[in-house]
């Protein structure tokens, strides 16, 4: 759209507004003047690197992003399946492509660990960071492996440009029996009980998932395995909500409501092991 039409349709949509008494017009202007104001002043006055300048430069994607940033945006939506397996991701580095993390929680030392790579996170970057070349994943060693065992969780995340440090500590998954996953068909889904808890396992194209067996929409913690399971959607038999059977998020149009909660699930041997312990 020229500039022009785009200044005159946003004058007629501004005067539709205050014709119709919408408050929502002065917020528009408003909004408006807020963002922009600031980051043309520091543009004007030679500063397009300030954090103010930048942002709105990048909106328009008129200002390259951190590299860090973005990588850390795409493992942010692939997190709840490597926590799925019971295990925690967290970016280390990115240099030219190549992306360094480290994997904790169940998933260091696991032989299952590389199909979660290959599966999750690797087709996730090649499709969302363009130029990504290699995953490489680091596992804890030496001290820190020691501190990881002891303290039940995964080391302190690293300072990435751009982001604000941070800590997550994650407790070390008990499995516990569920069943062998040849008793479980693509599509399928069980309903059991491991340590007092109501657990949903799913098999989604062979690879299993684990819930706690309730919709989270209100109180009154209602089974889930009377639901549908259409695709990757399961759909709850109580309120016909859906989500997505691998991650546990909502898979409608109510992304504002609670998802399922997830259960870590190992695959060992053919045999299905379920962790409601860090749940």
């Amino acid at each position: 759209m020229e500039f022009d039409q785009a200044i005159k349709e946003l004058e007629t949509l501004i005067g539709t507004l205050e014709r119709d008494e919408d408050e929502r017009a002065l917020l528009l202007l408003q909004l408006v003047d807020a963002i922009h104001r600031p980051a043309i002043e520091l543009i004007q006055a030679g500063e397009p690197d300030h954090p103010i300048a930048h942002a709105v430069l990048a909106m328009y994607d008129l200002a390259p992003v951190e590299e860090g940033i973005l990588v850390e945006e795409v493992l942010d939506d692939v997190r709840p399946y490597i926590e799925s397996h019971g295990g925690d991701l967290e970016l280390l580095e990115v240099d030219d492509g190549v992306v360094h993390v480290r994997l904790s929680g169940s998933c260091s030392g696991c032989a299952a660990s590389a199909i979660t790579l290959k599966r999750g996170v690797e087709d996730a970057l090649r499709e969302r960071y363009e130029p990504f070349k290699e995953l490489v994943a680091h596992e804890p060693e030496g001290d820190e492996a020691a501190e990881e065992e002891q303290n039940g969780g995964g080391p302190q995340l690293l300072q990435i440009e751009g982001l604000k440090p941070a800590t997550r500590k994650l407790r070390r998954p008990v499995f516990e029996d569920a069943g062998m996953l040849e008793d479980l068909a693509p599509g399928e889904k069980k309903a059991l009980e491991v340590d007092g808890e109501r657990i949903l396992i799913v098999n989604i194209a062979g690879e299993p998932y684990a819930f706690k067996n309730f919709c989270p929409l209100d109180d009154r913690r209602l089974p889930l395995e009377g639901g549908r399971l259409t695709g990757n959607v399961l759909v709850c038999p109580w309120h016909n909500c859906g989500y997505d059977a691998r991650s546990g998020k909502r898979a409608d149009s109510e992304t504002d409501q609670p998802d399922l909660v997830v259960v870590p699930i190992a695959l060992r041997d053919g045999k299905l092991q379920v962790a409601v312990n860090v749940a």
